[in-house]
């Protein structure tokens, strides 16, 4: 057999494979609303899928093999892949969160036999040393194109259940060339069944996975009746949008958790009366950051006061603005001569941004959830400190962690809260009734007052916004979040094992 085409198998075999932990991990994050154990179960049960594989092809090729053993572990591969990610979305009740992680294994124990059994054929070159390395060089370079490929660019402009077919396709499509490879009769007979099943499936792809990411995400609860509205797939994740007709209001779903609601009013469904709290959080904001769009509902609640001068929004998903179009107000935004939206990472654009700012707002996903840290940290807080101006508050969603609050504490001088939001600066956060008041009559939609008259403003300035820095700062029970430290996406985190001064950046600080 041609190396060439050992070379090219090994490096398919590497593509394949990142290709489907990708989409794994894709789907495992939405059924579980993204738990930050979801990549080392996934990692893991790939780990133990690859194992069981070399183990099994080492028997294989003790008895004898040939290249035909190859075709079929591709087709039985890529068969198995298919139909575990479409059976968990009929068979939910078993297969829901981790117990997702058990349909991994089974198209992965295949898919490992693959690279042993093609590097057995280097066995018999002369030059084996070099053969071999020049196969597992290719399987890196395949590894790499599969994480490359299939995560910046397939995931971006076609859905998850098409790259699904894709992935079946490309590995039906190697197990037929691979028989071609031999010039046999019968083969050309295998190869038709195969084109013969991929139009088959092909046809019916659609039907296989009806509604897939409501049935992962309602489980139990789903019916036709909680279809989504809208669904938005790219690579930074999955948006969606469902009409709850018991608050009569759209509400969002980002990555198959609760994210927002389209609603402005101050007195509506999604608590925005935290939002409009900015009256008494600070006396004359002119110049406001927020970091997230979802929605937009928060940022046109705020478009409403004509004392805000500058409105600069960070959002990582451009679907978020897709899915803002298809709402008459909201879209108004995008009209804003004050309104700036940037793509990017929040983190990212504020460490080359030199802008400040008199208010910085967060409205953070859920504190279990992975990565929130990166917002939540001690270290992000420092970095938000120097883009506020000397009387900036950074406020933003601690979604219940007292941890965040005493984190938030550690950080600035002063703290107070409203509803399940902190607000943090290094001057004091007072404000008189009177400027409030004022700050409140410059929210108008129409001409007509947003918040004067309405319940949400009564509750604002009647809430006494208490600095309670000094009374979380002295608690024992609470934990730092920094980015070593990420307590607050663990149930229950161990703080007698961990040790931030063995954490891998300081200890290689002090090996070099």
């Amino acid at each position: 057999m041609k190396i060439a085409i050992i070379f090219l198998l090994s490096g398919l075999t590497g593509f394949l494979s990142l290709s489907q932990e990708i989409i794994w991990i894709r789907i495992l994050m939405y059924a579980t609303g993204g738990i930050p154990q979801v990549f080392a179960y996934v990692l893991g049960f790939f780990l133990i899928g690859i194992a069981v594989g070399s183990w099994w092809s080492k028997r294989q090729i003790e008895d004898g093999i040939n290249i035909n053993l190859i075709s079929k572990l591709f087709f039985t591969s890529s068969i198995i892949f298919y139909i575990s990610t479409a059976i968990i979305s009929y068979f939910y009740s078993f297969f829901s969160g981790i117990t997702i992680c058990l349909l991994i294994i089974l198209p992965t124990t295949f898919s490992g036999a693959i690279f042993p059994i093609i590097t057995h054929f280097s066995a018999k070159s002369e030059n084996t040393g070099q053969y071999t390395s020049w196969i597992y060089f290719f399987n890196i370079i395949g590894s790499v194109l599969g994480s490359g490929i299939t995560g910046f660019y397939l995931l971006e402009h076609y859905s998850l259940t098409d790259i699904v077919l894709f992935l079946l396709i490309s590995g039906l499509i190697v197990s037929a060339s691979i028989k071609l490879f031999n010039f046999e009769s019968n083969n050309y007979n295998y190869s038709l069944a195969i084109s013969i099943l991929a139009l088959i499936i092909f046809y019916f792809n659609d039907n296989i996975f009806e509604n897939y990411f409501e049935k992962i995400h309602f489980k139990h609860n789903y019916s036709e009746e909680v279809n989504y509205k809208h669904l938005n797939e790219n690579r930074s994740g999955i948006i969606s949008t469902l009409f709850d007709h018991d608050i009569n209001c759209d509400i969002i779903f980002g990555g198959g958790v609760y994210d927002s609601c389209f609603n402005i009013k101050p007195d509506g469904p999604n608590a925005i009366d935290r939002i409009y709290a900015i009256v008494k959080l600070h006396k004359a904001p002119k110049k406001i950051l927020i970091i997230g769009l979802s929605s937009g509902s928060w940022v046109r609640a705020l478009s409403y006061s004509k004392n805000i001068e500058k409105i600069d929004v960070i959002e990582i998903n451009h679907g978020y603005l897709d899915l803002i179009k298809q709402y008459s107000e909201h879209s108004k935004i995008f009209k804003d001569p004050r309104i700036s939206i940037y793509i990017d990472d929040g983190r990212r654009w504020l460490t080359r941004s030199k802008e400040k700012y008199d208010f910085i707002l967060m409205n953070t996903t859920f504190h279990w959830r992975s990565y929130i840290s990166n917002l939540v940290s001690s270290e992000f807080l420092s970095i938000i400190k120097n883009h506020l101006k000397n009387d900036g508050v950074v406020y933003y969603n601690t979604t219940g962690s007292q941890d965040i609050i005493y984190t938030a504490a550690k950080n600035f001088k002063h703290v107070t809260t409203y509803s399940n939001f902190v607000a943090a600066s290094d001057s004091p956060i007072i404000i008189d009734s009177i400027f409030a008041e004022n700050f409140a009559s410059s929210f108008k939609n129409n001409g007509e007052d947003v918040l004067n008259g309405t319940i949400a403003i009564k509750r604002i300035l009647n809430h006494p916004f208490n600095d309670v820095r000094e009374k979380f700062i002295s608690r024992k029970d609470l934990y730092e979040i920094t980015d070593d430290n990420m307590a607050v996406e663990y149930k229950k985190p161990l703080k007698n094992i961990y040790n931030p001064e063995l954490s891998w950046f300081k200890m290689l600080n002090r090996i070099f």
